[in-house]
């Protein structure tokens, strides 16, 4: 007999999240995803400067504040014609320090407080948990902070992300600053990693669920700041086991069972701010349907560590649970390898930022890896003003609900097989749901009126 467990909310996430599955013979058969906040945080810039839009959207989140803060900023570069190529090795340089460091500050987040209780704190006991937390991940994030504020005046929120560069002043005592600290958090995460991995590989049993869709996308981010054209990750999909260059422009977004005017659906850099239709029929979340190539896709670490090569999933289905908490672990050691090469770039007194003037008309996308997934901006720019806005942003694709065909999102595709042995405890559940590190915040908004 068929079981319907809901569990909502769904805790220790950003957001509001609820999540329904159907289990039969002990294993979920089906699952439905409701973001349960309204999106609308781009109606907020429109009409406004264009160089207020970092500012503002840095606010979708104060998790990945500070990569909507730098897409921002550089989806309005690229309205102005700047692109890439064209800004200071410092600016590029500063600007992955400062990405990379938010990015394992979140990464160490949710593997230890958000995460670690579905994991019976990995093993470790309450008392050593409590102690591991103390001395070695409350340290570590502290740490990641630091190296934020040390660039970019403050963290969270840090105003120096600006078009044309890095609004900072750099020196020396900084830079080697930014070492000595890189050196300290390479001590705390050679005992926490460790700990986890070694956790997972005596669990085998989370090698066979929460697989997924098999579809991952990445987007470029990282870049050689004194060879651009060499990025840490690239623009790349995987649909339907092939692996090929990403193309924008095949992203479009479905609002079937979203809580939208069919308006609101199409091509993010043609649609208008999404309008409200709550209550209508079929539609059970704030969160849109983005699709690549009409194929819902997986981001976040797994997806852009996979596609990259710098991990391969242990499990025979490509993904799994364990997969994704161990690419998340893995990734937090590769970004930590990264940042002394870009410390390193640095040129004190150098230029760090390429003058920026308002275009009175432009059109500008840019993306970036935010720590759950592929992070997307597109802005209008008419009259020197902000004509129309849009954010696709990681957790509008991993927690999509079914489109226009009924085709489910990675995190209802990952939840079906998951074994709920008691559906009054369906701790299987939320440690799926929770392996994408849900970020409600960024994929729902604010409610207009």
């Amino acid at each position: 007999m068929a079981v319907i467990v809901n569990v909502d909310p769904v805790t220790r996430i950003e957001g509001h999240l609820a999540v329904k599955v159907k289990v039969e013979g002990g294993v979920v058969e089906e699952a439905w995803s409701s973001g349960l906040l309204w999106r609308g945080l781009e109606k907020i810039v429109v009409g406004r400067d264009p160089r207020d839009a970092p500012v503002i959207l840095g606010r979708i989140c104060g998790v990945c504040h500070n990569i909507h803060h730098l897409v921002s900023a550089m989806a309005v570069e690229r309205a102005a014609g700047i692109t890439l190529e064209d800004l200071p090795v410092n600016a590029v340089a500063l600007r992955n320090i400062i990405q990379a460091a938010s990015t394992m500050y979140s990464h160490l987040v949710h593997l230890s407080v958000l995460a670690g209780p579905d994991y019976d704190m990995y093993g470790l006991g309450m008392e050593n948990y409590y102690k591991l937390l103390k001395e070695t991940i409350l340290p570590a994030q502290r740490i990641c902070n630091q190296i934020i504020a040390l660039f970019g005046g403050k963290a969270p929120h840090t105003e120096a992300l600006v078009p044309g560069g890095v609004a900072t002043v750099l020196t020396v005592d900084k830079a080697v600053s930014a070492l000595a600290k890189l050196k300290e958090l390479e001590s705390y995460v050679g005992k926490l990693i460790p700990t986890i991995q070694e956790y997972l590989d005596s669990h085998p049993e989370f090698l066979d669920f929460g697989v997924g869709c098999g579809n991952f996308l990445s987007y470029e981010c990282y870049p050689d700041p004194q060879q651009p054209g060499k990025p840490v990750f690239r623009n790349l999909v995987k649909i339907k086991g092939e692996v090929k260059p990403l193309d924008p422009g095949k992203i479009i977004e479905y609002v079937a069972s979203s809580w939208y005017s069919e308006a609101s659906a199409g091509k993010p850099w043609e649609a208008p701010p999404p309008e409200d239709r709550y209550g209508k029929p079929g539609a059970y979340s704030w969160i849109k349907s983005p699709r690549y190539e009409g194929e819902p896709c997986e981001t976040g670490p797994l997806a852009r560590m996979t596609l990259a090569g710098y991990y391969k999933p242990k499990s025979k289905h490509g993904a799994s649970l364990y997969d994704r908490m161990y690419a998340r672990a893995a990734e937090v050691v590769l970004l930590l390898e990264k940042m002394p090469e870009w410390v390193f770039s640095l040129k004190p007194g150098g230029e760090v930022w390429l003058p920026f003037t308002v275009p009175d008309f432009g059109e500008g996308s840019a993306f970036w890896e935010a720590p759950r997934g592929s992070n997307a901006h597109w802005v209008t720019i008419r009259g020197g003003k902000i004509e129309r806005y849009q954010v696709v942003s990681p957790s509008a694709w991993n927690l999509s609900p079914r489109d226009g065909s009924g085709k489910p999102g990675p995190v209802e595709q990952a939840l079906v097989g998951t074994p709920v042995p008691d559906t009054s405890n369906p701790v299987n559940v939320v440690r799926v749901v929770r392996s994408f590190d849900p970020c409600l915040a960024c994929a729902c908004h604010l409610v207009e009126g």
